[in-house]
């Protein structure tokens, strides 16, 4: 697991870790990335706490409820997490004061490893159910989608900068489709600090230090002008898709692009704006 990776899902996990306590509807929620050497996973982010007992807690693999999730690279839960025969307690003096029964501890996987670890818990008497774990895991396959998509559209700028250096239309066409992937992260915070990157670099290449007016971010890629051509056309996202041969979802990430890009307020805008600009017939 590269330092990169654990840094973004480091930076990443404050705001997944109080989305999760929302969204599934218990009282606590905690987790950390991968610590160096891979061997461990430290506490560093925590939502409903009654103290700082787990902050900073190092949780090592095979020990405890979160080891065993970081050895097995599977979520674990237990109905009782202080008289549970199943783990090894040996966090039970940071576990104890928060009062917890049930507690999943589910990992972060990137390429099949894995990069950090949350977890959720109850102070009742009730199990986490089904649906409180579907949620769970549905909201931890999003992060792990996310942080896949930051680092391959940090991955594609680095091994692009030099050429685009050289060639700001090629640079134009890298970002275009990178933004459109961009739109697909969920987290609003990551999306913007994405986008940011891509600007910079613009900036950068173009030799511009000044505030670019909106829609102003370069030609449309050839990608963008296609799915702008069949909206001219009036097909619907879906027809896009199946004739292009792409997601429905894709489909529309460009589709937000353009409409930055081109400072529209909705696609019918974005093709009158096409066609005056001459950008397509």
């Amino acid at each position: 697991m590269t330092g990169v990776a654990v840094r973004e899902l480091d930076r990443m996990l404050p705001h997944r870790v109080h989305a999760l306590r929302r969204e599934c509807a218990v009282d606590l929620t905690f987790g950390g990335p991968l610590d160096a050497g891979g061997g461990s996973v430290t506490i560093r982010h925590l939502d409903g706490n009654l103290g700082q007992t787990l902050r900073h807690v190092r949780v090592r693999r095979g020990s405890g409820l979160g080891g065993k999730a970081l050895a097995q690279r599977r979520p674990v839960v237990v109905r009782d997490y202080l008289s549970t025969p199943h783990i090894v307690h040996a966090y039970d003096h940071a576990v104890a004061p928060e009062r917890v029964g049930a507690v999943l501890a589910l990992p972060v996987r990137l390429d099949g490893d894995v990069a950090g670890l949350v977890y959720l818990a109850r102070r009742d008497s009730l199990p986490l159910g089904d649906r409180t774990a579907a949620r769970a895991a549905a909201a931890v396959r999003s992060l792990e989608r996310d942080l896949a998509i930051e680092l391959e559209v940090r991955r594609r700028l680095a091994e692009g900068s030099s050429a685009a250096l050289r060639d700001t239309r090629a640079l134009g066409d890298v970002l275009s489709e990178l933004e459109a992937a961009i739109e697909l992260v969920a987290d609003q915070s990551a999306r913007q600090r994405l986008h940011q990157v891509c600007e910079g670099l613009l900036n950068f290449v173009t030799g511009s230090g000044r505030p670019r007016e909106p829609g102003a971010r370069g030609p449309l890629s050839k990608r963008e002008v296609e799915v702008l051509e069949h909206v001219a056309a009036g097909a619907s996202n879906n027809d896009i898709a199946a004739e292009l041969g792409l997601m429905p979802n894709t489909v529309k990430a460009y589709l937000r692009s353009v409409m930055r890009k081109l400072g529209a307020e909705n696609r019918t805008h974005a093709v009158w704006l096409a066609r005056t600009s001459r950008l397509i017939d």
